[in-house]
Protein backbone atom coordinates (compact mmCIF):
# COMPACT_ATOMS: atom_id res chain seq x y z
CA UNK A 1 0.00 0.00 0.00
CA UNK A 2 2.73 2.49 0.78
CA UNK A 3 4.53 1.76 -2.47
CA UNK A 4 1.09 2.51 -4.85
CA UNK A 5 1.17 5.57 -2.20
CA UNK A 6 4.18 6.72 -3.40
CA UNK A 7 3.96 5.87 -6.89
CA UNK A 8 0.36 8.30 -6.87
CA UNK A 9 1.85 11.17 -5.34
CA UNK A 10 4.96 10.61 -7.92
CA UNK A 11 2.47 11.14 -10.44
CA UNK A 12 0.43 13.79 -9.09
CA UNK A 13 3.67 15.49 -8.84
CA UNK A 14 4.63 14.48 -12.43
CA UNK A 15 0.92 16.13 -13.35
CA UNK A 16 1.54 19.21 -11.69
CA UNK A 17 5.21 19.91 -13.68
CA UNK A 18 3.93 19.21 -16.39
CA UNK A 19 0.64 21.56 -16.72
CA UNK A 20 3.00 24.38 -15.39
CA UNK A 21 5.53 23.67 -18.40
CA UNK A 22 2.60 23.10 -20.92
CA UNK A 23 1.46 26.66 -19.69
CA UNK A 24 4.69 28.15 -20.24
CA UNK A 25 5.17 27.32 -23.90
CA UNK A 26 4.38 29.03 -26.85
CA UNK A 27 1.32 27.21 -28.43
CA UNK A 28 2.20 27.75 -32.11
CA UNK A 29 5.58 25.85 -31.36
CA UNK A 30 3.88 23.17 -29.58
CA UNK A 31 1.57 22.51 -32.91
CA UNK A 32 3.83 22.58 -35.14
CA UNK A 33 6.17 19.63 -33.23
CA UNK A 34 3.36 17.75 -32.13
CA UNK A 35 0.78 18.36 -34.90
CA UNK A 36 -1.39 19.09 -32.10
CA UNK A 37 -3.99 21.54 -33.01
CA UNK A 38 -4.99 25.44 -30.68
CA UNK A 39 -7.83 27.30 -30.32
CA UNK A 40 -6.86 30.65 -29.02
CA UNK A 41 -10.12 31.59 -28.36
CA UNK A 42 -10.54 28.81 -26.01
CA UNK A 43 -6.81 28.05 -25.21
CA UNK A 44 -7.65 24.78 -25.80
CA UNK A 45 -5.37 22.05 -27.36
CA UNK A 46 -6.52 18.83 -29.39
CA UNK A 47 -4.09 16.19 -29.60
CA UNK A 48 -5.10 12.24 -31.08
CA UNK A 49 -3.43 9.48 -28.49
CA UNK A 50 -4.37 5.90 -29.10
CA UNK A 51 -7.38 6.68 -31.88
CA UNK A 52 -9.27 8.65 -29.87
CA UNK A 53 -8.85 13.02 -29.35
CA UNK A 54 -7.91 14.81 -26.42
CA UNK A 55 -8.91 18.58 -25.80
CA UNK A 56 -6.67 19.62 -22.70
CA UNK A 57 -7.62 23.46 -22.00
CA UNK A 58 -5.25 25.57 -20.54
CA UNK A 59 -7.76 28.65 -19.68
CA UNK A 60 -6.89 30.52 -16.32
CA UNK A 61 -3.74 28.98 -16.33
CA UNK A 62 -5.14 25.89 -15.09
CA UNK A 63 -5.05 22.30 -17.44
CA UNK A 64 -8.30 20.48 -17.68
CA UNK A 65 -8.76 17.05 -19.85
CA UNK A 66 -12.20 16.45 -21.83
CA UNK A 67 -12.12 13.23 -24.47
CA UNK A 68 -13.99 13.74 -28.04
CA UNK A 69 -16.40 12.74 -28.43
CA UNK A 70 -17.78 12.92 -24.92
CA UNK A 71 -18.51 10.13 -22.53
CA UNK A 72 -22.50 9.86 -23.31
CA UNK A 73 -21.12 9.48 -27.10
CA UNK A 74 -19.22 6.45 -26.85
CA UNK A 75 -15.92 7.80 -24.90
CA UNK A 76 -13.89 5.33 -22.28
CA UNK A 77 -14.46 8.26 -19.12
CA UNK A 78 -11.72 9.88 -17.49
CA UNK A 79 -7.84 9.39 -17.95
CA UNK A 80 -5.57 8.04 -15.11
CA UNK A 81 -3.28 10.40 -13.65
CA UNK A 82 -0.63 8.19 -15.68
CA UNK A 83 -2.05 8.68 -19.46
CA UNK A 84 -2.30 12.57 -18.71
CA UNK A 85 1.44 13.13 -18.01
CA UNK A 86 2.23 10.94 -21.24
CA UNK A 87 -0.02 13.57 -23.02
CA UNK A 88 1.13 16.12 -21.35
CA UNK A 89 4.81 15.33 -21.88
CA UNK A 90 4.24 14.34 -25.60
CA UNK A 91 2.77 18.04 -26.01
CA UNK A 92 6.29 19.06 -23.89
CA UNK A 93 9.20 17.08 -25.44
CA UNK A 94 7.42 16.90 -29.07
CA UNK A 95 10.81 18.59 -31.28
CA UNK A 96 11.07 19.54 -34.46
CA UNK A 97 12.14 16.27 -35.82
CA UNK A 98 9.96 14.39 -39.06
CA UNK A 99 10.12 10.91 -38.38
CA UNK A 100 12.35 8.86 -40.82
CA UNK A 101 10.11 5.87 -41.66
CA UNK A 102 13.13 3.83 -40.17
CA UNK A 103 11.95 1.49 -37.68
CA UNK A 104 14.28 0.65 -34.85
CA UNK A 105 13.52 -1.73 -31.82
CA UNK A 106 13.44 -0.16 -27.72
CA UNK A 107 16.99 -1.58 -27.31
CA UNK A 108 18.02 1.04 -29.92
CA UNK A 109 16.47 3.87 -28.75
CA UNK A 110 18.74 6.86 -27.08
CA UNK A 111 19.13 7.64 -23.97
CA UNK A 112 18.98 4.30 -22.15
CA UNK A 113 16.29 2.15 -24.33
CA UNK A 114 18.90 -1.14 -23.57
CA UNK A 115 18.82 0.04 -19.66
CA UNK A 116 15.20 0.23 -19.63
CA UNK A 117 14.50 -2.83 -21.45
CA UNK A 118 13.78 -5.37 -19.00
CA UNK A 119 11.08 -3.40 -17.42
CA UNK A 120 9.97 -2.52 -21.01
CA UNK A 121 9.69 -6.49 -21.65
CA UNK A 122 8.12 -7.02 -19.07
CA UNK A 123 5.43 -4.43 -19.05
CA UNK A 124 4.67 -4.22 -22.72
CA UNK A 125 6.40 -7.55 -25.03
CA UNK A 126 5.31 -10.17 -22.59
CA UNK A 127 1.32 -9.31 -21.94
CA UNK A 128 1.81 -9.05 -25.67
CA UNK A 129 2.60 -12.05 -26.23
CA UNK A 130 0.55 -13.94 -23.71
CA UNK A 131 -2.99 -11.87 -24.97
CA UNK A 132 -2.53 -12.65 -28.52
CA UNK A 133 0.13 -15.04 -29.71
CA UNK A 134 -2.73 -17.50 -30.03
CA UNK A 135 -5.24 -15.20 -31.35
CA UNK A 136 -3.93 -13.25 -34.16
CA UNK A 137 -7.24 -11.97 -35.25
CA UNK A 138 -8.34 -11.10 -31.99
CA UNK A 139 -4.83 -8.93 -31.93
CA UNK A 140 -5.69 -7.53 -35.51
CA UNK A 141 -9.63 -6.12 -34.29
CA UNK A 142 -8.21 -5.01 -31.11
CA UNK A 143 -5.26 -3.06 -33.04
CA UNK A 144 -7.97 -1.64 -35.79
CA UNK A 145 -10.15 -0.14 -33.08
CA UNK A 146 -7.76 2.06 -31.71
CA UNK A 147 -7.06 3.00 -35.62
CA UNK A 148 -4.23 0.59 -36.26
CA UNK A 149 -3.50 -0.96 -39.67
CA UNK A 150 -1.40 -4.45 -40.44
CA UNK A 151 2.03 -4.60 -41.37
CA UNK A 152 4.07 -7.61 -42.95
CA UNK A 153 6.18 -8.29 -40.11
CA UNK A 154 6.52 -11.35 -38.02
CA UNK A 155 3.66 -13.47 -37.99
CA UNK A 156 1.20 -10.41 -37.03
CA UNK A 157 1.65 -7.15 -36.59
CA UNK A 158 0.30 -4.18 -36.32
CA UNK A 159 1.34 -0.30 -36.47
CA UNK A 160 -0.54 1.85 -34.15
CA UNK A 161 -0.14 5.88 -33.75
CA UNK A 162 0.06 6.25 -29.79
CA UNK A 163 0.62 10.21 -30.96
CA UNK A 164 0.75 11.62 -34.39
CA UNK A 165 4.56 11.29 -34.87
CA UNK A 166 4.48 8.13 -32.56
CA UNK A 167 3.96 5.40 -34.39
CA UNK A 168 3.87 1.77 -32.27
CA UNK A 169 4.51 -1.60 -34.27
CA UNK A 170 3.59 -4.64 -32.10
CA UNK A 171 5.06 -7.89 -34.11
CA UNK A 172 3.97 -10.99 -32.61
CA UNK A 173 5.57 -14.98 -33.98
CA UNK A 174 3.63 -17.84 -33.24
CA UNK A 175 5.88 -20.06 -31.26
CA UNK A 176 5.43 -24.24 -31.97
CA UNK A 177 6.22 -27.36 -29.89
CA UNK A 178 9.88 -26.62 -29.84
CA UNK A 179 10.13 -22.64 -29.78
CA UNK A 180 8.29 -20.45 -27.74
CA UNK A 181 6.33 -17.57 -29.12
CA UNK A 182 7.42 -14.24 -28.78
CA UNK A 183 7.68 -10.17 -30.11
CA UNK A 184 8.78 -7.06 -30.64
CA UNK A 185 7.92 -3.59 -30.80
CA UNK A 186 9.18 -1.18 -32.98
CA UNK A 187 9.37 2.25 -32.95
CA UNK A 188 10.10 5.27 -35.84
CA UNK A 189 14.15 6.18 -35.25
CA UNK A 190 13.16 9.77 -34.31
CA UNK A 191 10.96 8.40 -31.44
CA UNK A 192 13.44 10.02 -28.64
CA UNK A 193 12.88 13.58 -30.08
CA UNK A 194 9.21 13.50 -29.05
CA UNK A 195 9.06 11.63 -25.75
CA UNK A 196 12.19 10.84 -22.98
CA UNK A 197 12.51 7.05 -22.72
CA UNK A 198 10.91 6.30 -19.79
CA UNK A 199 7.61 7.63 -21.43
CA UNK A 200 8.07 5.38 -24.02
CA UNK A 201 7.87 2.60 -22.35
CA UNK A 202 4.93 3.70 -20.55
CA UNK A 203 3.13 4.78 -24.20
CA UNK A 204 3.91 1.24 -25.33
CA UNK A 205 2.50 -0.45 -22.51
CA UNK A 206 -0.71 1.52 -22.85
CA UNK A 207 -1.06 0.43 -26.43
CA UNK A 208 -1.13 -3.08 -25.25
CA UNK A 209 -2.99 -2.61 -22.02
CA UNK A 210 -5.90 -1.24 -24.46
CA UNK A 211 -5.84 -3.87 -26.83
CA UNK A 212 -6.03 -6.37 -24.06
CA UNK A 213 -8.79 -4.13 -22.88
CA UNK A 214 -10.53 -3.92 -26.05
CA UNK A 215 -10.33 -7.91 -25.92
CA UNK A 216 -12.11 -8.58 -22.71
CA UNK A 217 -14.83 -5.99 -23.29
CA UNK A 218 -15.35 -7.99 -26.43
CA UNK A 219 -15.57 -11.41 -24.50
CA UNK A 220 -17.49 -9.95 -21.92
CA UNK A 221 -19.76 -6.86 -23.48
CA UNK A 222 -21.62 -6.38 -20.30
CA UNK A 223 -18.00 -4.63 -19.13
CA UNK A 224 -18.22 -1.77 -21.57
Amino acid sequence: MELESNLTNAYLDAYKKACARLLACEPETVCQNSKAVYEIETETYTVPYFGRRYRICCANREVAFQEEPPVSAGGSGELPTTEKVLILHYLIHSGPKPLTGRNISFKEIPGGGAIYYPTFKKRAIDPLVRTFSEDFAGFAEAARALGGSAEKLGDAAMTIHAFPYIPITYVIWKGDEEVPSSGTILFDSSVSGFLPVEDIVVAASFGVYKMMDYKKKKARPDMG
